[in-house]
Parts: structure tokens; sequence; C-alpha cells
């Protein structure tokens, strides 16, 4: 006795479709692998992200791996121009610091920097964006501390009330009825 009313193929297919597409990739484009930036200096981070994802904001964290280290530089950064300066103040020089770009309120990962060096000579040669916000983080590693700059908030994909809403969220809408009435035809046919 087959208890399949739809195939497995069509249900696949049907569930595909009603399902929202993966449109995100968050990538940190500088610093770059092997790049070394100095105290004292305006340093310059840049990313691409994917522009359908509704991250519209992001928490920059650096992390030094060694010595279990942890700066808090920026809450809520704006994702928009894709680029922002940090100014360095009596940071420990070493060669195992990650930028992490992150959602702390959720736990969602972004991206993560390639590994970069801090010397403790001002690099002269160092780029700047000047569109681009700037922020100061300064002295050790401290996991207790607060963000050295915090954000306006952004809705970071939150669509607000109205049309638009409902627009946005239909796949969704689609998915959760479908899967209402699979369980409900699954019952259906356990009780027959």
């Amino acid at each position: 006795m087959q208890f399949a009313i739809i195939p497995t193929g069509l249900l696949s297919l049907l569930l595909a479709w009603c399902l929202p597409a993966v449109q995100g990739y968050f990538i940190i484009t500088q610093p770059a692998a092997g790049t070394q930036w100095a105290n004292g200096a305006a340093n310059l981070v840049t990313w691409t992200k994917g522009v359908g994802d509704g991250i519209d904001g992001v928490d920059i964290e650096m992390s030094r791996m060694s010595v279990d280290g942890l700066f808090f530089v920026a809450k809520d950064a704006p994702t928009k121009p894709g680029a922002i300066n940090i100014v360095l103040q009596d940071i420990p020089p070493a060669n195992d610091y990650y930028l992490l770009f992150l959602n702390s309120t959720s736990g969602n990962m972004f991206a993560t920097s390639s590994k970069f060096s801090i010397g403790s000579t001002t690099n002269s040669s160092a780029t700047t964006a000047t569109s681009a916000p700037t922020v100061t983080v300064s002295g050790s590693p401290n996991p207790t501390a607060v963000f050295a700059t915090t954000f306006p908030p952004n809705s970071n994909g939150v669509v607000t009330p109205g049309w638009r809403a409902v627009e946005n969220s239909l796949p969704q809408l689609f998915a959760l009825v479908g899967t209402i009435i699979m369980c409900l035809l699954g019952g259906a046919m356990t009780l027959l």
C-alpha cells in the first residue's frame, strides 16, 4: 500500500519554490592576508555584500587569536558604503588579528577577515575612505568592554508594517501553509 499522494519529486520542487532563496554573501576585502596596520593611523576596512540579504548593519569586532583577545570596534555599523576607517591607539603589536562581522544580538556571523598584523610604527602609506565613518580603538583586548562606537540602530532586514511586509513574506507564508497542508494530509492518511 502506497501512502504518498504527491510524488516526492513534485513535493521537493514545490517546497524549493516556496522557500526563500539565499541571496547573500559577505566578503571582507580589506584587510587582505598579509596586510599590516599601524598604531596612530587610520586603517581602511572594505567589504562587498549581497544586495538582497537584508543586512543593513553589522557589529565589528577585532580578535587576537593567540591571547584570546577581543576588541569591540563598532555596533550597528552601516553596511553601505562598504567601508570604515579604524584608528588604532596603543594596540599591542602582533601578527594574529582578525576582523569579525556579526550580529551580536542573534549570534549570526556574516564574515571573517584574513589574518593581518598590527605594527608599532605609523604607516604613512595607509589609505582611508573619506566618505566612510571613522572609529577609534585603543588599549588592550578586553571582552568585558563596550563597543568603541555605537551607530544609530537600523532595520537589519525587519520589514515595516503594511503591504510591503506582506509582499516580502509571501514565500514564507506559502511555505508555512504548504507545511500545514502536508501535515494534515499525513495525519488523514494515517487514520485511513
